[in-house]
């Protein structure tokens, strides 16, 4: 869906991404993690179209973004951190005037509206206006508006910042549905254990260039599970998990925890370095 190939931007003398080579298969979620001032924001900016690049190609469906820039944006939308609606306004007021902006009418317009207002739980708030909202509800309206293109490319920069655990949780679930209709998720998130969840692969990113990329499980290789049961403990490849536990299951044996040598959080500090950044 996305190949990224020796992509590089540069500020001045300044380079934002350094000889950045990506692939993002469609049908997937894919984490987006780094320190502030990575370079994520740019990254996505450039896949969008919204900012342009010294060197390299990137292709998106099979097409050149430099030569296909309508159709790419066409069929991506990004949902950003900042609340991107009119707060004096309804739900149904913005998502009617978001759905004209597309120029979806008629009964596209209102199956369209329909839709994202199920997937997003926004029906008894539907009539009420937007600033009267709670942080989760806020959050929900961004990302139905910006669904409201059926876009096959979704960019959700930080979606869960500020809001309560059932909203947040609501969120997650909301998410995985939508990989489910065959569409890629680039998820950007300071919650580790978010990108845990939900992503099927991730790349981390530290001053513009990509210091580790593929699955969980790969990634995550070296570290041990400890197996608790009622009279042992097992230090466990994490390949390993599901063999063991079916086997321990077989011997009867009660599994009271297990614990991990360390967490996608943990990996991340280690690479990156644990110095503030602004």
């Amino acid at each position: 869906m996305i190949e990224i190939s020796n992509l590089s931007k540069d500020y001045g003398e300044h380079k934002v991404l350094k000889d950045i080579s990506l692939h993002m298969d469609t049908g997937s979620i894919y984490g987006l993690l780094g320190p502030n001032g990575a370079g994520k924001t740019t990254l996505i900016s450039t896949l969008v179209g919204l900012c342009s690049f010294d060197a390299g190609e990137i292709h998106i469906e099979g097409k050149n973004i430099k030569d296909s820039l309508g159709y790419i944006q066409s069929i991506s939308s990004l949902i950003p951190q900042e609340l991107a609606f009119y707060p004096t306004l309804t739900a149904a007021e913005n998502l009617e005037y978001f759905a004209g902006m597309l120029g979806l009418k008629n009964n596209a317009l209102k199956e369209r509206i329909d839709k994202v207002v199920h997937l997003t739980q926004l029906s008894d708030a539907y009539t009420k206006q937007a600033q009267t909202y709670s942080g989760g509800l806020k959050r929900r309206l961004n990302i139905a508006i910006g669904l409201l293109s059926d876009p096959k490319i979704i960019y959700l920069d930080e979606p869960t910042v500020g809001i309560d655990p059932q909203s947040r949780n609501f969120i997650l679930e909301s998410i995985k549905k939508m990989k489910e209709e065959n569409k890629l998720i680039v998820y950007t998130s300071h919650y580790m254990n978010e990108v845990e969840f939900l992503c099927d692969k991730i790349a981390i990113i530290d001053n513009g260039e990509i210091i580790q990329e593929g699955s969980l499980d790969t990634i995550l290789s070296d570290t041990k599970a400890i197996i608790k049961t009622s009279d042992e403990y097992l230090e466990v490849a994490l390949s390993q998990i599901s063999d063991t536990l079916h086997r321990l299951e077989e011997e009867g044996k009660k599994i009271t925890s297990i614990e991990y040598g360390h967490d996608l959080e943990s990996y991340f500090l280690r690479i990156t370095n644990t110095k503030l950044r602004d």
